[in-house]
C-alpha cells in the first residue's frame, strides 16, 4: 500500500543550514499530516522519522503510523552520538548540583545576616 503525502507548503521552517527538509509529509492511514520527530533512542539517536500527530495518544485512538526520513547511521556515529548524549547529561547533572549548593550558601549568608541584626 503507498503512503500519501502533503505538500510541505504550509508548514513553517526551521531547519538548520545544511539539514535536509522534506518536501512533502505523509499522511496516516486516518488523513493526518504526519510530523518530523527526533528519536533519541541508544539504536537511533538523532534520527528522524514521520510519525502521527495522534501516536500514543490517549484521548485520540493511538495511530502507529511510522516511517523513517534520515537513513541509518554508521555503527561510529552511533557510539560517538550516544557518548556526546552521556556526557550532556552529566553536565546537566552536575550543573543542578552546583546551582543548589548555591541557593544553599546564599540562604545561609541571608540567615546568618539576619541573626547578626537580632
Amino acid at each position: 500500500m503507498e503512503a500519501k503525502w502533503r505538500r510541505a507548503t504550509s508548514r513553517i521552517s526551521n531547519w538548520h543550514e545544511g539539514m535536509e527538509e522534506p518536501s512533502a509529509f505523509p499522511l496516516c492511514g486516518r488523513g493526518f499530516s504526519a510530523q518530523l520527530r527526533t528519536s533519541w533512542s541508544n539504536d537511533n539517536p538523532g534520527r528522524r522519522f514521520f510519525g502521527c500527530k495522534n501516536h500514543g495518544s490517549l484521548v485520540h485512538h493511538a495511530c502507529r503510523y511510522f516511517s523513517w526520513f534520515d537513513p541509518p547511521m554508521t555503527p561510529r556515529a552511533r557510539v560517538v552520538m550516544v557518548g556526546l548524549l552521556k556526557k550532556i547529561k552529566t553536565n546537566e547533572v552536575q550543573r543542578r548540583k552546583e546551582r543548589l549548593c548555591w541557593v544553599f550558601i546564599l540562604a545561609l549568608c541571608v540567615v546568618m545576616i539576619w541573626f547578626s541584626k537580632l
